[in-house]
């Protein structure tokens, strides 16, 4: 189970940290010349048939080989932040490349992807393989967890799921210096077996800390999830489980971990109805590149700027239909949202904003009012 991380062990040092948050920076003023960070989904194939996500479903063409992968990553100058994501990245035959290929970039500082822990020995063999290949990049992986072992393996839509996934976390906890997190979808599925859930992993990993199970809401996505025809009905009021969860959490204990209660804060914030108040960083700092090689603003916005295949990604960056895209979301003309995904650098981007935001309403949370939406 996690344990203090001395300075001998893998992992990012301050002064990297300092280094990253430096070079996120850039985006506190101007809009940079590059992203600094990229959402990057590899493939719609999954092995599962999980009742919120129907990726495996929509018909797709070639997915971008690994060489071409890294040829898109080494023209992104300025990127400091990449999550892989998918379906299921460990479907892939060649995972172990990309992120190869990832690690190699001299200015990357985190590298975070998820899986749903089904592939265990090769998930940990490439996770342990990367460990060594950079010690001081910052590695964070999420595996699934959907609820007690019954509830997830009937979400996921395969048994044995469960078993697997914790079995995948234990694995990767033993890998020193990478950070792992369990996370969970939120929906009508699980909603009253949250609690069970959380009994479920310390009774198969009895030293998991809260602070290490995040939370996700249900999303709507026509491009990424294919769940339009779905998302809506599985979406469920989660404010007040919010405030339970994260009074149980405690207080952080790690950059990582004061992020997350940030996005909490404001996630319970949105989910009673408020603008989130902290503006997204799609188009300014960050993109999306589908599995073919399609990008989007991010993984909800349904509005295709280009394909790396046959332009240019810094090309389809720099574009003016992009920059022009980017002002409709300022205008939230995309809907706006809060998800986790897009959460995580809308904080880094506005941090001062945040601040004065996760402050407030973590004291209306505290008080048990709302006084929070002013």
């Amino acid at each position: 189970m996690p344990t203090p991380r001395s300075s001998r062990e893998p992992g990012p040092t301050v002064l990297d940290r300092v280094r990253m948050v430096a070079g996120l920076a850039e985006t506190w003023w101007r809009r940079p010349a590059t992203p600094t960070r990229l959402v990057l989904d590899v493939t719609r194939r999954c092995n599962l048939r999980c009742a919120m996500c129907r990726t495996w479903e929509r018909p797709h063409g070639a997915e971008l080989d690994a060489a071409e992968i890294a040829g898109v990553l080494r023209r992104l100058h300025r990127l400091r932040w990449l999550d892989i994501t998918g379906g299921e990245p460990f479907v892939r035959s060649d995972i172990a490349e990309i992120l190869a290929a990832a690690a190699a970039l001299p200015r990357l500082s985190v590298l975070h992807f998820q899986t749903n822990g089904w592939f265990v020995e090769r998930i940990a063999k490439t996770v342990s393989e990367l460990r060594r290949s950079r010690l001081r990049l910052e590695i964070i992986v999420t595996v699934s967890i959907d609820g007690p072992g019954a509830v997830h393996d009937q979400i996921r839509g395969r048994a044995g799921s469960f078993a697997r996934a914790v079995a995948t976390a234990a694995q990767l906890t033993a890998i020193r210096g990478v950070d792992v997190h369990l996370g969970t979808t939120v929906s009508t599925h699980n909603l009253e077996r949250l609690a069970d859930t959380w009994a479920a992993i310390r009774a198969a990993l009895p030293d998991w800390p809260r602070d290490r199970w995040h939370w996700n809401a249900v999303q709507r996505s026509p491009h990424f999830f294919a769940n339009a025809d779905v998302a809506d009905a599985l979406r469920v009021p989660l404010a007040n489980r919010i405030a339970e969860h994260i009074g149980a959490r405690g207080v952080p204990r790690s950059l990582t971990g004061m992020m997350e209660l940030a996005y909490l804060v404001n996630l319970a914030a949105v989910e009673r109805g408020e603008p989130s108040g902290i503006a997204c960083q799609s188009l300014r700092s960050a993109m999306f590149i589908a599995p073919e090689g399609d990008v989007y603003p991010c993984h909800i916005y349904d509005r295709p700027l280009g394909n790396v295949r046959t332009d240019d990604v810094l090309a389809i960056w720099n574009a003016a239909a992009t920059r022009a895209v980017r002002r409709d979301i300022d205008a939230l003309a995309c809907g706006g949202c809060f998800s986790a995904c897009e959460a995580y650098p809308a904080m880094a981007g506005a941090p001062l904003v945040t601040i004065s935001k996760t402050a407030r309403r973590a004291l209306a949370l505290a008080r048990g009012g709302d006084d929070a939406r002013r």
